[in-house]
Formats: structure tokens, C-alpha cells, sequence
């Protein structure tokens, strides 16, 4: 595909990198040189500098023969009349990222009104992202598949784990995994897709997936279920704890932001009323100190800054913290520091980048549109994919155990069109019907349809 990413931001660099990889021919335009150049200088892409708003910058870039637009700068309106002007000059299709709360409340308004074809939020999909993974204090990752019906959740096994030293196949025979399948396995930084003869590890990251109800059985089974996250205490008051703690609110969880800015500590205070607003430095001991930070059960670190986003957590962590969450954009200051006491990270700029890559790929299948949902896990090295069966393909009617499945590949779950999306976890015998939606786990990076995972 042919297509024009504007703003070479952290978003727009990011979604750069990875629809570089996926083969398409890329264009970037961003007014700013420095940033401009350091993008052009990590990417097989071409760049413009100028103005998205500016005709000329559009018709140098031919805008008119560009099948997908892509605005992604910090400023929504930039966003929003750059993309008008590509759609009248003949792009094909444009995706808009947009922040500001007052534009995204109505988007089927926004979509029509302003031409657009699809919106992006980083910021709300990452405060999504954090909200399911509050409900499990021990997951490190929690993402929805199948309409929400199958959850798929992350856990790093302790020695005293029922599963450690046992096979996936024992562990099936002694009932102990129930309805749900262990989809990766991830070691010594080492992911496979295991089969039947893997043995699990101390220390070894599973990702389990199975129907929500069967996976909380699981989760309680493994964990000590008394201890639930109730009382949350966010340290930044940006886009994304105005829409965690709206999402966090409305499920009953008691919620304390700090922000040190005072203006914004009173327009959120404004905004959502109904939580407990302290204008305070959240990277300060003392402060943390003075709120009591020690009686909240999660701390989430949502400033602006990644270093301090990690310090927080581990001063919460020092204080006994069941769960700390950081926003980090730039994910390899843990690794390159070895900093592991973070329970979870998120990085808006991933969850957007997904989204793109979803609609990107639906749009290349010309059968029609049959990926409703696609997440990368395990540091982008696999990917976890909701396909929906279309017309003619060649896997309705089989049974699974005799397809012919490219390697590092699974079929996880099964939403039955016919039983109303009744969720079957995947075996040897289940057979594959035209409108089911099916889950697949796999370490391939190109798929658009579910054909693409036969051999």
C-alpha cells in the first residue's frame, strides 16, 4: 500500500516503524527537521518537509494517488484538516488520531461530519489497557478477544505454581489447566508457541486464553484471589487518567490523582469530579509519603516522563504495592537497566499502532474486511489475531488436527456463528464453519486472512 503518515512524533515514528516492516511504501511529512531526519535515518522511508495543511506539501507528496492517510501529530485539528484536505484531493481512505475528550464523545458524529474513515485514540486505548488489567493485581498483561468473550491474560509462574515441571500435556490430563490453553511460553527471553511436550519453568512467562468465566477460575486458582485492587492512586493528570479514572469510577474502584500542575489539577478536578484531585509532586518520597501511599493497593505513573514514571513504581514498590503500572514509551530503559519490578508497562503508541495495522490489513484483503482485532505481545514478537471466517475459505469443515498449520502457529479459541458466539476453546476435533470468528496465536507477522495460516 501506498501510504502518507503525517507527524513523525512518537506515534507517528512508532506506526513508521512497523508498517515499514509489513512491506508497505511509506511517506512521512512533519514540519520539524531534526525530528524528521532521525525518523528517515532508522527507516527505508521517504520524508517531506512541510506543512500537512499546506496544498503544495500535499500534491508534492501526491496525496491524490495515496491509498491510506495517516495524521497522527499532537494537535487533534492539525490532525483533522489535514485529513479533510487529503480526502478532497483523492486519498482513499484516512485515519485520524484524535485526544481531546469534547472531539472523541461522539465519533460516529466526528467520522461523518469530518470525512474521516476511522479515528484513533492512543491515550483511550491505553487507559483501557490499564483499567483490564487492574481487575487481575497478578497479571502483567490482560487483553479482550471474540467480543470481549475470551480474555487473554499474562502470569509469571513462582515455585509454588501447581504447573511448574509439568508438561502442557500432563497438566491437561490432571485437569489442572480446565477450559483454557497456554498460547505462549516466554523464557530467558526465549518465545515459542508450546505443544504438549513443553514443560513449564519457575520464572517462565505463560500467556493463558480461554473464555472470560474459565479464566477467572484459572486466575484464582494460581493466585491468592483475597487480594483485590480496590483503592488506586494515579501520579499525572493527562489524556489518559482523565479516561482511566472515568472507566475506573464507573466500576466502583476508589481513585486519588496527584498532579503537580495546579491549572490541571483543577480542570480535572473539573472534569471528573468525583475523584480526589491533589496538586502535589507524584516523584517526590515526601509526597508519597504524605498521601499514604503504602494504603493503596495499585499505583499507576502516568506523567510525562518515562524516568520518572519508573521511578514511582519503585517507590511504591519499596512501600509494598501489589501492583505498580508506568507509561513507558521508550521500553528498553528497562531492559538496558535490568529495572524488572515493574508489574506492567503501557505504551500508547503500541496500542495505536495496532489498531492501524488491524484496519491496514483488513483493507489488504481483497475477500473483505476478516480481522476484527490484532495485538502484538512478548516485545512485538508474536501476534495475537481475531479473524472472522470468510467466503471460500479453505479451512471450514476440517478438523483442526488435520490442517496443515504453518509452524509457530495455533488456533486458540472459536466463536460458533451458529450458537450465537458460544466460545469453543480450540481442539483436535473442532471443526471450523464459514462466519465463525477464530483466535490464532502466532509468531508470523503477515497475515490478512485466516487462510494465511495453512502451509
Amino acid at each position: 500500500m501506498n501510504i502518507i503518515i503525517v507527524g513523525a512524533g512518537k506515534v507517528g515514528s512508532y506506526l513508521t516503524s512497523q508498517l515499514s516492516d509489513e512491506g508497505h511504501n511509506i511517506l512521512v511529512i512533519d514540519k520539524d527537521q531534526d525530528v524528521l531526519e532521525r525518523l528517515l535515518s532508522q527507516n527505508d522511508v521517504m520524508g517531506i518537509l512541510g506543512d500537512c495543511r499546506d496544498l503544495d506539501v500535499l500534491d508534492e507528496a501526491n496525496v491524490d494517488k495515496c491509498d491510506v492517510f495517516i495524521a497522527m501529530t499532537f494537535d487533534d485539528d492539525v490532525n483533522l484538516i489535514s485529513s479533510i484536505m487529503a480526502k478532497r484531493k483523492g486519498a482513499r481512505s484516512t485515519i485520524v488520531r484524535l485526544r481531546d475528550p469534547r472531539y472523541i464523545k461522539d465519533q460516529e458524529f466526528m467520522r461523518k461530519a469530518m470525512e474521516v474513515d476511522r479515528l484513533v485514540n492512543p491515550e483511550f486505548f491505553a487507559a483501557k489497557e490499564i483499567q483490564r488489567t487492574l481487575k487481575y493485581t497478578y497479571a502483567v498483561n490482560v487483553e479482550n478477544f471474540l467480543n470481549s468473550k475470551v480474555i487473554l491474560i499474562e502470569l509469571e509462574l513462582d515455585r509454588n505454581s501447581k504447573l511448574i515441571n509439568k508438561s502442557l500435556m500432563d497438566l491437561n490430563k490432571e485437569g489442572l489447566l480446565g477450559n483454557i490453553i497456554i498460547a505462549i511460553g516466554e523464557k530467558d527471553d526465549q518465545v515459542v508457541i508450546p505443544n504438549g511436550s513443553h514443560i513449564l519453568e519457575v520464572g517462565e512467562k505463560i500467556y493463558v486464553a480461554g473464555p472470560r468465566e474459565d479464566i477467572d477460575k484459572f486466575y484464582k486458582s494460581q493466585v491468592d484471589s483475597k487480594k483485590t485492587i480496590k483503592d488506586v492512586l494515579i501520579v499525572g493528570g493527562g489524556s489518559i487518567a482523565i479516561y482511566l479514572t472515568k472507566l475506573l469510577l464507573k466500576r466502583n474502584f476508589a481513585v486519588t490523582v496527584l498532579e503537580n500542575n495546579k491549572k490541571k489539577a483543577i480542570e480535572f478536578s473539573e472534569s471528573v469530579p468525583d475523584c480526589d484531585v491533589i496538586n502535589a509532586d507524584g516523584t517526590d518520597p515526601e509526597i508519597l509519603d504524605e498521601v499514604g501511599v503504602e494504603n493503596y493497593d495499585a499505583v499507576v505513573s502516568l506523567t510525562g516522563i518515562d524516568e520518572e514514571n519508573i521511578l514511582i513504581s519503585l517507590l511504591a514498590k519499596k512501600c509494598g504495592i501489589e501492583k505498580t503500572i508506568a507509561k513507558v514509551n521508550r521500553t528498553q530503559l528497562l531492559r538496558i537497566t535490568g529495572i524488572l519490578d515493574v508489574d506492567t508497562t503501557v505504551t500508547p503508541k503500541k496500542s495505536a499502532s495496532f489498531y492501524v495495522s488491524r484496519l491496514l490489513r483488513s483493507k489488504e484483503n481483497s475477500r473483505g474486511e476478516s480481522i476484527s482485532n490484532l495485538y502484538r505481545l512478548s516485545d512485538d514478537r508474536v501476534e495475537a489475531i481475531d479473524f472472522t471466517v470468510i467466503e471460500n475459505s479453505k479451512l471450514t469443515g476440517i478438523r483442526l488436527k488435520d490442517l496443515n498449520l504453518k509452524s509457530n502457529t495455533l488456533i486458540v479459541c472459536i466463536s460458533r456463528k451458529d450458537l450465537g458466539g458460544k466460545i469453543e476453546v480450540a481442539n483436535g476435533e473442532s471443526v471450523i464453519k464459514l462466519g465463525d470468528r477464530v483466535m490464532v496465536i502466532t509468531k508470523h507477522k503477515d497475515f490478512t486472512e485466516i487462510d494465511d495460516i495453512l502451509e
